[in-house]
């Protein structure tokens, strides 16, 4: 009761209102108060996802239930213009499910959405939400070039930039699985993507390298976070006959390196789709 009431206020204070400082207050007794711990959030038609709301990625989770985006606005868009009936999604470091979670409602009619998430507190969510779903799984592991087990650097903030090549602002640790892609969808039997969605904070060339036969075979369309990444380390990511653009802050395109700081993210398509999206900016 205690953190329905707690949850209720952050969504007047912050989502109606519009003023700051709630997320703080939950983030502040979260630790004090079990409930929000393990938080229940309807997703309609998809199930309930248990937030940890000591979790930074948590409370985005509830923001997007509220209709906001942040700088995730221009990648949703980008992905519900890819996204056709019966298409299938691999979404590659899907932390608590907000992309996983809007992508699953029925209206999208996907036929399969694979989630894949190392991190066992972001985890949970996804494992709770899709638990019973008819065309939606989650992964308790990562994709990688090779079948390990390696050590993630988690943040104090928020489990959406834990990292496995990136220093966090806390010196915690934890090991976590990683299969190699190629592998995974060999011996699971699953659906190979016609959408691949890749957000590991700089762990990208790693990712791409192990589902290099996958992306060779059915070329899946590939949006990937690059701000982790160098010039180059993105040059070299661009598999052969496929285009790279820039998704910009306000849903433009863009092929000019010059202009990804207006970007959190980049598509890369097959030749044979390179028209499937709006025109590029210069």
């Amino acid at each position: 009761m205690v953190a329905q009431i707690l949850v209720g206020f952050y969504r007047v204070w912050h989502g109606w209102l519009h003023l700051p400082g709630a997320g703080w207050l939950i983030k502040r007794l979260a630790p004090g108060i079990r409930g929000l711990q393990s938080y229940p959030l309807p997703v309609p038609g998809v199930g309930t996802a248990l937030l940890d709301l000591r979790d930074g990625a948590s409370i985005g989770m509830v923001n997007f239930s509220m209709g906001e985006l942040a700088h995730d606005g221009p990648l949703h868009h980008c992905l519900a213009k890819l996204l056709k009936p019966g298409n299938v999604l691999w979404d590659v470091g899907a932390n608590v499910g907000i992309v996983s979670s809007h992508f699953a409602q029925p209206r999208f009619q996907l036929s399969s959405l694979q989630a894949f998430e190392p991190n066992p507190v972001p985890f949970k969510s996804l494992q709770s939400l899709f638990q019973g779903h008819a065309v939606a799984r989650a992964h308790n592991f990562g994709l990688g070039e090779r079948q390990e087990t390696i050590s993630m650097a988690l943040s104090n903030v928020s489990s959406e930039v834990g990292s496995f090549v990136q220093n966090q602002d806390s010196s915690r640790r934890i090991s976590v699985q990683i299969r190699r892609g190629d592998d995974v969808l060999s011996e699971l039997g699953l659906p190979p993507p016609n959408v691949l969605k890749v957000d590991v904070e700089g762990f990208e060339p790693s990712v791409f390298a192990g589902l290099a036969q996958t992306i060779a075979s059915h070329r899946p369309v590939i949006i990937f976070e690059h701000i982790w990444l160098t010039d180059e380390q993105i040059r070299q990511l661009v598999p052969k006959d496929y285009l790279l653009k820039f998704i910009l802050e306000d849903g433009g395109l863009a092929i000019d390196f010059a202009l990804r700081k207006q970007s959190h993210d980049a598509v890369l398509l097959p030749a044979e789709k390179a028209n499937c999206l709006d025109s590029e900016k210069a």
